[in-house]
């Protein structure tokens, strides 16, 4: 329960993007929007291949799910934050931040949060679209080629809350320990976004949003379309 010492970067821009990419790397960041790949990697690209649009993806993975529409809504400042390293890691040009078209409140504070170098982009709200390659297709017309990575055609896509940990990784010299996290149901008194340090047990969440055993059938963990 003791904080490590923090050294946040006043300026990231003066280091070499190496120890930027380093710095991410040490502090645990992974991709928050369910797959769970090393970050510093996916901001690795290789010298053949050039990043052109980095997609900032806002779109829930699931249905039910309300973690980064909350988080976009209450800390936009941050993923604006993050995604701006991240582009200046994978000298991205274009920044393009995708949200379904079901979050107004999402996408108002997102807009307000961002300058001209970050686009917000509303998309019709249809599962699954907020998958990577169905996500660059919808927002660039763009197709990633079969056993291809999005990178062999100039770009990156990182979730909104992998975006906020960046920033919370280099500019405040945070580690990645708590993620945002939906517990709702009808089973539950409160149905509602906790920021939960990671590791926590599921009941400590249930008990906290007035959990009724007794008027649930079953459990599910991450969605009812790819959950289990």
């Amino acid at each position: 329960e003791r904080w490590i010492e923090r050294r946040p970067l006043a300026d990231y821009r003066t280091l070499p993007r190496a120890d930027v990419l380093a710095r991410i790397r040490d502090a645990g960041i992974a991709g928050l929007g369910g797959a769970g790949f090393p970050t510093a990697l996916k901001l690795s690209p290789g010298p053949t291949r050039q990043i052109r649009t980095l997609i900032v993806n806002g779109a829930e993975c699931e249905p039910y799910i309300t973690a980064d529409d909350m988080l976009m809504r209450e800390r936009a400042a941050e993923v604006v934050a993050g995604a701006r390293i991240m582009a200046w890691l994978l000298e991205a040009g274009e920044i393009l931040v995708a949200i379904e078209d079901n979050k107004p409140e999402a996408i108002a504070a997102m807009r307000a949060a961002a300058g001209p170098d970050l686009e917000v982009v509303p998309f019709p709200t249809r599962y699954p679209s907020g998958g990577e390659k169905q996500l660059i297709q919808i927002l660039t017309g763009r197709e990633v080629p079969s056993g291809k990575l999005p990178a062999d055609i100039g770009i990156c896509c990182q979730n909104v809350g992998t975006a906020a940990e960046i920033h919370r990784a280099v500019e405040r010299g945070e580690p990645l320990i708590a993620r945002i996290t939906t517990v709702t149901g009808a089973a539950l008194d409160e149905p509602r976004n906790f920021e939960v340090l990671l590791g926590t047990p599921l009941s400590v969440l249930l008990k906290a949003a007035g959990f009724h055993p007794e008027r649930a059938t079953r459990l599910v963990m991450g969605g009812p379309m790819m959950g289990f």
